[in-house]
């Protein structure tokens, strides 16, 4: 899978949980506007478990912005428990989610960051060889 499929995963989540929001992906729009998620992927990670797979750690930015502080903390924190309820987002495994305490946009909106830490494992590929097509017995 393509990481911008995880990122479609991770807003499908964000919507079914939120339906009334808005949820944009990987740009955070100049005038944000109340009730709205971003979207962003932030670094990827790779490293060798075995010789069969490899583990992909990914970070997410949540970022939600709402007119009055007491409105980000409960959506943040909903969504928090959602992750963590969720367990896996489509192929991801949910590792952990947190976020920051509303903070005042210049635009006189209020913002909290989330980030989400999710975990993929994926095979790597291994050689084909041909099957034997035939199998004697010496006998002796």
């Amino acid at each position: 899978m393509a990481l911008i499929e995880d990122i479609v995963a991770i807003e499908a989540l964000v919507k079914a949980k939120f339906p009334d929001a808005t949820t944009t992906k990987q740009t955070v729009p100049t005038a944000p506007v109340h009730n709205s998620f971003v979207i962003r992927f932030l670094n990827d990670d790779r490293e060798t478990e075995t010789r069969y797979h490899y583990r992909i750690d990914r970070d997410y930015q949540i970022v939600y912005f709402a007119t009055k502080p007491e409105q980000v903390l409960p959506k943040m924190d909903a969504l928090a428990r959602a992750f963590y309820e969720a367990d896996t987002i489509g192929r991801m495994r949910v590792e952990s989610f947190a976020f920051s305490q509303p903070a005042k946009t210049e635009g006189g909106i209020y913002v909290s960051i989330g980030i989400l830490e999710t975990a993929v494992r994926e095979s790597r590929t291994q050689p084909q060889y041909p099957k034997m097509n035939k199998i004697t017995v010496n006998q002796r």
